[in-house]
């Protein structure tokens, strides 16, 4: 082959490249490379390192999902504010509304009595935290409020207590003297009932015919003519500007009512002797009648304590004219069905 001729040599390849120039135009473009169109076909891409470097780091899918976060969070909100707002501003609304003024109720109080802005009725001139006036307290260097003013004398122990009518020391002093008290509920003493009752300044309650004699003695008395209870009969005295008197008050409901009598008063011959004690009678027990004693000075040195049905009787008899027979609470309870007493 070295020995072939360089011009027959070149004849061939010559004639090799005539040969392929002469084809025809569709077999040519059979062989040019296949349409970058065609999907199916891989394409061959010419990628360069710097623009590999320039392309971004960050991840288009995940700033989308961030972007609908934020969109989902902000229409939650939305939500939220659209129900809370209205809610707020019904609140303020209603708030508004309800702070309107209460009517005022008007407490209407007995004789005697004044009402407090809570709807109580207090005595100003024997409540110790409305001595005077409503909401003045006395301090605790007094034990009492006495006659409108603090003071040091035994106080009133009746809660509501009312005085009964004729017997106001504030206006003057009292002695030998009775007066008639209607009461909202009916007494029964000795089976005999009635809500008309007479108090005699001098330590007694009747039912019936009463007296305001003084001078005390035994049981049966002719000076009274019907059930008659002698707390503490003996000369007694109200002394004026003081808390001395006699008071009443009706506590509870029906049929359980009590109905509390409370004689505070002095001596004659001294207005700093005191007799101060309660008369009690219970709705739901008729016939039986308490006693209850607080301060008594001498304790019935010269006094009559006991109960009875009329003049001639019968009648049940604690004491008379007996020292220190009662001191500070001692109580009786005298029982007009067995005619006896307890205490």
């Amino acid at each position: 082959m070295n020995n072939i001729n360089p011009k027959i040599r070149l004849s061939v390849w010559d004639a090799v490249d005539n040969n392929v120039n002469n084809q025809p135009k569709s077999e040519q473009v059979d062989k040019q490379p296949p349409s970058t169109k065609n999907a199916s076909t891989p394409r061959h891409v010419k990628v360069n390192m710097n623009d590999i470097a320039n392309v971004s780091k960050k991840n288009p899918r995940k700033g989308g999902l961030c972007i609908k976060c934020c969109l989902a969070f902000l229409i939650l909100l939305l939500i939220i504010a659209a129900g809370v707002v209205p809610a707020v501003v019904i609140i303020i609304l209603k708030s508004d509304i309800t702070t309107t003024t209460v009517a005022t109720t008007t407490i209407a109080c007995v004789s005697g009595l004044t009402a407090t802005s809570s709807g109580a009725c207090v005595n100003t001139q024997i409540d110790f935290n409305n001595c005077g006036s409503v909401g003045y307290v006395c301090s605790s260097n007094y034990t009492s409020c006495s006659g409108g003013l603090c003071s040091t004398t035994p106080a009133v122990m009746l809660s509501g207590a009312i005085g009964v009518p004729g017997f106001n020391s504030s206006i003057s002093s009292i002695d030998d003297a009775i007066t008639l008290v209607t009461l909202p509920l009916n007494i029964t003493l000795f089976n005999y009932t009635t809500n008309n009752i007479t108090v005699s300044s001098n330590g007694v309650i009747c039912l019936g015919i009463c007296s305001a004699d003084y001078s005390n003695g035994n049981l049966s008395s002719s000076s009274f003519g019907g059930p008659t209870v002698f707390g503490f009969w003996d000369d007694l005295f109200i002394t004026t500007g003081t808390s001395q008197a006699i008071y009443y008050a009706v506590s509870g409901t029906a049929p359980n009512r009590i109905t509390t009598f409370e004689f505070y008063e002095s001596s004659y011959a001294s207005s700093t002797q005191y007799y101060h004690f309660q008369v009690i009678f219970y709705e739901n027990l008729p016939n039986i009648v308490k006693c209850f004693y607080f301060d008594m000075s001498d304790g019935g040195a010269s006094a009559t304590i006991g109960i009875q049905a009329s003049a001639s009787g019968p009648s049940v008899t604690y004491s008379v004219d007996q020292a220190n027979a009662v001191a500070y609470n001692t109580s009786l309870i005298f029982n007009t069905n067995t005619g006896t007493f307890t205490g």
